[in-house]
């Protein structure tokens, strides 16, 4: 079990492109030897695919000593990504204004079910996709995603690297427990 997770979602590949986009993206973090395969999984204690690689901390905000993480996993089905015991509904992306707690919950069951739900801000009237109501601790749903379990702060750099290869629509969600 995890104490942390950085997970980049990408919120417009459709399922069937899923698995393609996640094996192309595999590759190049392999390449960029950001990842490389873990050769000892175990359920309990390493249950990732893939292991930090050698360049691992190229991928990192600020250098480190010693280990950069956990574990990579890279997610190629429909899949609810949660921030864990962090949770906060996400805001308006016009006016900040969070959504009503009971709101956001009730709409992400059927987000799962089918498609991404446009939602009206209470406070100004914008209106937008749930994707795009900002928030650090908020909850996704994608069929794409990488998780970097127990990684430090990813650079933005690295990140736009990244989202050139998941899709045009990622976003961040901190996961603690």
């Amino acid at each position: 079990m995890s104490d942390s997770a950085i997970i980049v979602a990408e919120l417009t590949v459709p399922a069937r492109e899923a698995p393609a986009r996640a094996a192309a993206t595999a590759a190049w973090l392999l390449e960029q030897g950001v990842i490389r395969p873990n050769d000892r999984p175990d359920p309990l204690w390493r249950p990732s695919r893939y292991d930090p690689g050698p360049a691992a901390s190229t991928a990192l905000e600020h250098a480190v000593d010693g280990a950069v993480g956990d574990g990579v996993d890279i997610i190629d089905r429909r899949q609810i990504h949660d921030p864990g015991g962090n949770y906060t509904p996400p805001g308006c992306p016009r006016c900040a204004v969070p959504l009503d707690v009971d709101t956001h919950t009730a709409l992400i069951l059927p987000w799962l079910d089918g498609d991404e739900p446009l939602v009206t801000c209470a406070h100004c009237g914008a209106a937008a996709l749930l994707g795009d109501w900002t928030g650090h601790w908020a909850v996704l749903v994608s069929d794409l995603a990488v998780r970097f379990t127990n990684w430090p702060p990813l650079s933005q750099a690295f990140l736009r690297a990244l989202h050139t290869h998941l899709g045009p629509r990622c976003r961040l969600i901190h996961h603690l427990l």
